[in-house]
């Protein structure tokens, strides 16, 4: 690895286990000493969390840049400026303190829920990586689905050189790109029927105006958002809450699949049909935040009760 490192110092609220873990993204891989390296924007970089502060739970975040600037190809035209890329990819700026006191209050389930994922972050992802990775997330599992999308960069990503001590990382693929290819294109992906589904869905937002228009969705109301993204092909309400969370920071979009059905019937006694309803009337401009401690809940914890 580079060298280089960035360090975020007495940073709170921060697990990397749960944050890379939870379902939220799917190019970050696990290393033997319980670091996360991937992609994010075409930069490649391990990232690693220290406990400086037992009490506060406090601690570092350094994240190691495995590929110099020149060689990383980015994606987005943005001058490299790392720390501040850091800084909003893993959303540091946010006072998830003073959420969880919000969520919290006069809500038992949701203390328990906070508490067992007390380090959950929302990682501001790329729009358009997020809108493929959710759809190939559809009736798949974490493990094939982060293998379907590294085999996606693998086939169809710029490839960014990681020295010898790391070998090669592949930038997420371009719109243009899979809008230029066939399903036949995409076999050696293994993504099944879902190949049809990427390439006409780049085909059409490559024809609305590319990544610029995914952009424009960030600042409309949050129906008009979801109309929008529901027009692509594959994707259903639950892919286009995904998208608005995690790739458009929609903190307000609260995506509902079978766990969280289980979660919100279980916990609150409330209908599968009326529970992203239900959730944006209970938790307000953080349903998408609460969904995540519940989702981590529910599958590691909330089982048991």
């Amino acid at each position: 690895m580079s060298g280089d490192a960035i360090v975020f110092r007495n940073v709170e609220d921060f697990d990397a286990l749960q944050i890379f873990e939870c379902g939220q993204a799917f190019r970050w891989k696990r290393e033997n000493d319980g670091s996360h390296t991937g992609v994010a924007r075409g930069r490649a970089a391990n990232i690693s969390f220290a406990l400086t502060n037992s009490e506060s739970g406090a601690g570092d975040v350094k994240i190691r840049k495995i590929t110099a600037a020149a060689s990383r190809g980015e994606e987005d035209g943005e001058e490299s400026n790392d720390r501040r890329f850091w800084e909003h990819y893993l959303d540091l700026g946010r006072d998830y303190g003073e959420i969880k006191r919000t969520l919290t209050a006069e809500d038992a389930v949701m203390a328990r829920a906070v508490a067992h994922g007390a380090g959950i972050r929302i990682l501001n992802q790329e729009p358009w990586e997020a809108l493929i990775s959710f759809i190939i997330s559809q009736n798949n599992h974490i493990p094939r689905i982060m293998g379907c999308v590294e085999r996606l960069c693998a086939a169809c990503g710029a490839r960014i050189d990681g020295g010898a001590a790391c070998g090669d990382f592949f930038a997420f693929p371009r719109i243009e790109v899979l809008a230029g290819l066939s399903e036949g294109d995409l076999a050696s992906c293994r993504l099944g029927y879902r190949a049809e589904y990427l390439v006409k869905t780049a085909r059409k937002v490559a024809e609305a105006g590319g990544a610029a228009w995914l952009e424009t969705l960030r600042g409309a109301a949050i129906d008009e958002a979801e109309k929008a993204l529901l027009s692509l092909p594959g994707v259903g309400p639950k892919v286009a809450a995904c998208v608005l969370l995690f790739g458009l920071g929609r903190m307000e979009a609260f995506p509902v699949d079978v766990w969280m059905k289980r979660a919100m019937r279980a916990f609150y006694g409330v209908d599968e049909k009326d529970a992203a309803a239900r959730a944006a009337a209970r938790f307000g401009p953080y349903a998408g935040i609460a969904q995540q401690y519940l989702f981590h809940y529910m599958r590691t914890a909330g089982r048991a009760e």
